[in-house]
C-alpha cells in the first residue's frame, strides 16, 4: 500500500468517527492527499484552486506519458519497416537505443559490431587470443538481433522519436514534482486557513451612551 493510499484511508476513519475531526492537523491531512479538501472543509474556496491544479496537473502527467509511450510504439514500428529489424525474442531498451547510434548490427563500417571490433583493437593491439574473446563476449549475434538502416535519413528520424519520447518522459517527471508540490502548499495554507480561524479575534472600539460618557471597549471574539 503506497503511503498515499495510507494517509486517505487514516483521514476517512478520523472523519467518520469524528476523531480529532476540528483539529487544524487533521484538515491540513486532508489536503496532504487531496489538495483542496482541508480548505473546502472550513468553507475556504482557495481548495477550488488547488483542486483544480491537481485534476490539471494528473491530466498533463497522463498526456505526456501516453505520448512518450506513443512515440516508442512508433519508433519501433519506423525500426521494423526501415531497418530490416529480426530478433529471435524480445528486444531490450538498450538495444533499441543501439539502434539509434549505428547503422547495422554487423562488422560493417558504421556497424556496431565493427565498433566492438575497433574497441578490441586499441585495447589489445598484441594480443590475438585477448582480442578475440573480447569480440566474442560484446558483439551481437545476427541470429539473436540484426538490424540495418536503408537509409542514414530513416535512422535520423528514429533517433528524433527517441529523444521526443525522453522529452515527453522529462516533462511527467517535472509535472510530477509539481504535483507533489501543490499536495505540501495546500498542505500548508489549510494549516494557515485554520489556525486564522481557530484565532481569537481582539478589537478595542469607543462608544458613547446616553448620558454622553465616552467608553473604551474591548471586544474578544471566539
Amino acid at each position: 500500500m503506497n503511503l498515499k493510499r495510507a494517509i486517505i484511508i487514516l483521514i476517512l476513519f478520523f472523519t467518520s468517527t469524528g476523531l480529532f475531526a476540528e483539529q487544524p492537523l487533521t484538515r491540513a491531512l486532508r489536503s496532504a492527499a487531496v489538495p483542496g479538501w482541508g480548505e473546502l472543509s472550513m468553507g475556504n474556496k482557495t481548495g477550488y484552486v488547488f483542486l483544480a491544479a491537481e485534476v490539471a496537473l494528473w491530466s498533463s502527467m497522463f498526456y505526456f506519458r501516453s505520448e512518450s509511450d506513443l512515440m516508442i510504439r512508433k519508433s519501433h514500428q519506423h525500426a521494423f519497416n526501415n531497418a530490416n529489424l529480426r530478433s529471435s525474442g524480445s528486444i531490450d531498451d538498450h538495444t533499441w537505443f543501439l539502434m539509434s547510434r549505428f547503422n547495422s548490427s554487423g562488422f560493417d563500417v558504421g556497424g556496431y559490431n565493427h565498433s566492438v571490433l575497433m574497441q578490441a583493437m586499441d585495447l589489445y593491439p598484441h594480443n590475438a587470443d585477448r582480442r578475440d574473446e573480447y569480440i566474442r563476449a560484446h558483439m551481437l549475434d545476427d541470429n539473436e538481433i540484426y538490424w540495418n538502416w536503408e537509409t542514414r535519413e530513416n535512422r535520423r528520424v528514429y533517433q528524433h522519436m527517441i529523444r521526443d519520447s525522453g522529452h515527453f518522459d522529462d516533462y511527467a517527471k517535472v509535472v510530477g514534482g509539481v504535483i507533489i508540490l501543490n499536495h505540501v502548499v495546500s498542505f500548508l495554507n489549510t494549516l494557515r486557513v485554520a489556525n486564522r480561524a481557530n484565532r481569537r479575534e481582539i478589537d478595542f472600539f469607543t462608544a458613547v451612551d446616553g448620558d454622553r460618557t465616552r467608553w473604551v471597549c474591548l471586544r474578544v471574539g471566539f
